[in-house]
């Protein structure tokens, strides 16, 4: 299964990036590294990658912070928490392409619910393109991103933050320690593991992220939210440059193993660290 699903298609896109092929081509031209040192010289591909990065880093920052804010409010004893903890995890429930539509009509610079609630209230003085803006669609793309993932954390949290006995809790306070010190001392602690895994888990579904930006924005205005996996749709489906895409896909790739090497050598010397 793992060979048919992931070996196959890496090693076969391995093999296409030597190419120079149309996406209607059985066969195209052997033209070795030619469509790598495009990419790398192309500025559009750096543009993307810089913006990758813009809406990962930024996005998962986001995440985690409100995630574990969200999972130590969900976490206490109040009337209705079954409910409100039901509703805070609806949006990752949610089928991707129904919500992205919907967020496409709320944000709708004519006919939007948001334009017409913020015309209301004063806070704008005329409707925002929000997705049409080169310089509000990425912010706007970041704060969906956000609402949308932010409920995978705070299930994670929730679930480590649930295993505390609560005599520990009792102990620290009946020993003076106030809920900063409680938060630091025994639950970031209690967390660390569960935050290194969801931190990696969100910085690779979030580089990696397409569907979102075909739908409301199709990588503009001009390239304003072209990330690398947009740049890879357009260069094999609608350049139909299946080589140059290809490139372009085992580029993101590597890029993405990298980091996630990195990220894993940090975080296991940390942990040996700790011990």
């Amino acid at each position: 299964m793992l060979s048919v699903l992931i070996v196959y298609p890496l090693i076969y896109s391995l093999y296409l990036s030597f190419y120079s092929q149309l996406i209607y081509e059985l066969k195209g031209n052997f033209i070795g590294f030619a469509n790598y040192i495009e990419a790398l010289k192309n500025k559009e591909f750096w543009s993307a990658l810089s913006l990758s990065i813009i809406w990962t880093v930024s996005s998962v920052f986001a995440q985690i912070l409100l995630g574990i804010s969200a999972a130590i409010l969900l976490n206490e004893n109040f009337v209705g928490r079954t409910l409100v903890r039901a509703l805070v995890l609806l949006p990752f429930f949610t089928p991707t392409i129904a919500v992205t539509m919907l967020w496409r009509w709320l944000l709708d610079a004519n006919f939007g619910i948001i334009n017409y609630i913020l015309l209301s209230l004063n806070i704008i003085n005329k409707p925002m393109n929000w997705l049409g803006d080169s310089n509000l669609a990425m912010f706007t793309l970041i704060g969906i991103g956000i609402w949308r993932f932010t409920p995978f954390v705070i299930i994670n949290v929730l679930a480590r933050l649930q295993s505390i006995p609560l005599a520990i809790y009792e102990a620290a306070e009946i020993d003076g320690a106030n809920k900063w010190t409680q938060f630091r001392y025994i639950t970031l602690p209690t967390i660390k593991g569960v935050l290194l895994v969801v931190i990696l888990l969100r910085g690779l579904f979030m580089f990696k992220k397409v569907d979102m930006f075909l739908i409301l924005t199709g990588g503009g205005p001009g390239t304003s939210t072209q990330t690398l996996p947009v740049l890879v749709y357009k260069s094999a489906f609608q350049s139909l440059r299946i080589g140059k895409g290809a490139a372009d896909a085992i580029l993101t790739f590597l890029i993405t193993l990298f980091f996630i090497l990195f990220y894993m050598k940090i975080t296991g010397k940390s942990q040996k660290e700790a011990e």
